[in-house]
């Protein structure tokens, strides 16, 4: 039942944006031998997931890793239109849904992006969005693909903030969702945070 129910479903990971508080392209940042992005796409992939996209970016360097990899058509405009981006090849590939997430999440899981998934199934025509301390998280999202015309709209009446574009839509909620799940790497002491933890975690292992 749930391999029919991921065969619905594209995904893509959101890796156009210019990192400015990090300095550097943080989807290639390597923790433990692997970047950021590599993170992401295990997870897909080990939850089923085989179909997906990066989204924006440095394409050269993605497909050389070996991700199949979709220009943003909107480089530049903010999340939003990678996110329509995605939709529109989904949607022409007789997908239902998407699940989108940015690049920079060093412990999402295998496990979130299941629950993502079979949640979405409840409410069908609704995006998704989980939420953590009381605050939507748009950049990790299931979006159905139908909502696609209403996006566009809202781009063409030069609307970029996703939580903007969809104020007519009908939104389903994750509660209190784990915010380690979903920290993202932002800046240096974010990286440092997540280096020292690695670093502790291999000391453990050591130990025992």
């Amino acid at each position: 039942m749930q391999e029919n129910i991921i065969a619905n479903f594209g995904g893509a990971v959101l890796a156009g944006g210019q990192s400015k508080r990090m300095g550097f392209d943080k989807a290639l940042l390597e923790i433990d031998g692997e970047p950021l992005i590599g993170r992401v796409v295990r997870a897909f992939n080990e939850a089923g997931v085989i179909d997906f996209r990066v989204v924006g970016g440095n394409g050269a360097v993605f497909t050389a890793l070996g991700y199949q990899y979709l220009s943003d058509e909107y480089p530049g405009e903010g999340p939003l239109g990678g996110i329509i981006t995605a939709l529109k090849h989904f949607k022409s590939q007789g997908k239902t849904h998407v699940l989108i997430v940015a690049c920079d999440l060093p412990h999402i899981s295998k496990n979130f992006i299941t629950e993502m998934i079979l949640k979405s199934t409840e409410e069908p025509k609704s995006i998704l969005v989980p939420v953590v301390e009381e605050r939507l998280q748009w950049m990790h999202a299931v979006w159905p693909t139908d909502v696609l015309p209403n996006l566009l709209n809202s781009f063409s009446n030069s609307i970029r903030a996703p939580w903007r574009a969809t104020k007519d839509l009908k939104i389903l909620t994750i509660e209190g969702a784990d915010p380690q799940v979903l920290f993202d790497v932002d800046e240096p002491d974010d990286l440092t945070m997540i280096l020292e933890s690695t670093a502790f975690r291999k000391d453990d292992l050591t130990e025992s």
